[in-house]
């Protein structure tokens, strides 16, 4: 699987979601300038993204440049930018690199949906990171990159040091069962705070094979025929529904199609944390949120959906 996904590396493209700062860490920053090792502070997770990038092409590029997009929000966006230019693109050709900015949405601060407001202002929020599907939209990038013959594309997280190290084989599982999206996976422990990739049946037959969030995961098996336990073991001792880590690749041409069909828009929900039983007044303001593993709702139905559990380590 590797040797097949290192034969399409010179054909993908890569979306880094970055639009986090590193305040749950600890960090006084973006998550992507966070030091990787103690011994070592010069060097951040974004230099280490660009050198694996930089390494594929290298030897396996065939003499192309394998492009790289990056989605930050108004809180990261001109630190990442000066980020980038304080240490030249860490040897990535500034054109080589795009940057899509996402935008905030109006708080809501009840079930009316009425706009949270302070001095004048609607209070906004970020909207989740369901919006780099818009915004490969909306920009014509997605489009732009497979005119340029590029058929492979893979969004990762801003602080998953290893996972580049599993790429290639990922990427092989897509090309060898021509998947149009491939969730990476780790086994899951169940109760985890880690959504599980689950097939999903309606009653009419229809299916879809996508996450469910891990809040979710447990009411939803309750309600089933088949698990009323629950999110519980199987005989591995793990759940028998594989935990999503947020890696996806995706086959450009029918991601793409997707895209046009659908204006890049992904599915909404809302998670607020009510007063009381009224459920009328909400604790905080909340906001309507979209998450980009929830893009296989958008598809096709003769497009396939997989995964690929891999170790932890």
């Amino acid at each position: 699987m590797e040797a097949a996904g290192l034969s399409a590396v010179s054909e993908t493209g890569f979306i880094l979601v970055a639009g986090g700062l590193g305040e749950r860490l600890g960090y006084q920053g973006i998550k992507v300038s966070l030091p990787l090792y103690d011994a070592e502070r010069d060097k951040c997770f974004l230099s280490l993204y660009i050198g694996h990038i930089l390494d594929m092409q290298a030897n396996h590029g065939n003499s192309r440049r394998i492009p790289l997009a990056i989605m930050t929000s108004d809180d990261t966006h001109a630190l990442t930018e000066q980020l980038l230019k304080d240490n030249n693109y860490f040897g990535m050709e500034p054109d080589q690199l795009t940057i899509m900015k996402q935008n905030k949405v109006p708080a809501l601060k009840d079930s009316d949906a009425r706009f949270a407001s302070s001095d004048g202002l609607i209070a906004t929020k970020p909207h989740g990171h369901g919006d780099v599907h818009t915004l490969m939209h909306q920009t014509g990038l997605a489009k732009k990159w497979l005119d340029s013959g590029i058929k492979h594309i893979v969004f990762f997280q801003d602080t998953n040091g290893i996972i580049f190290r599993a790429l290639p084989a990922v990427l092989g599982v897509s090309v060898t069962h021509q998947f149009a999206v491939n969730s990476v996976c780790v086994p899951r422990t169940p109760g985890e705070a880690v959504g599980g990739i689950c097939k999903l049946t309606h009653t009419d037959g229809r299916e879809v094979t996508v996450n469910v969030e891990y809040n979710q995961l447990d009411p939803l098996l309750k309600c089933s025929e088949d698990y009323r336990q629950g999110d519980a073991a199987d005989a591995s001792g793990h759940s028998p529904f594989p935990g999503n880590i947020n890696i996806l690749a995706m086959h450009l041409p029918t991601y793409t199609q997707t895209l046009q069909s659908t204006g890049g828009r992904v599915n909404e929900f809302v998670n607020p944390k009510y007063v009381d039983e009224s459920k009328t007044a909400f604790k905080s303001p909340t906001r309507l949120e979209c998450m980009m593993q929830d893009f296989p709702l958008l598809l096709p139905k003769a497009a396939k959906v997989g995964f690929t559990t891999l170790p932890t380590y």
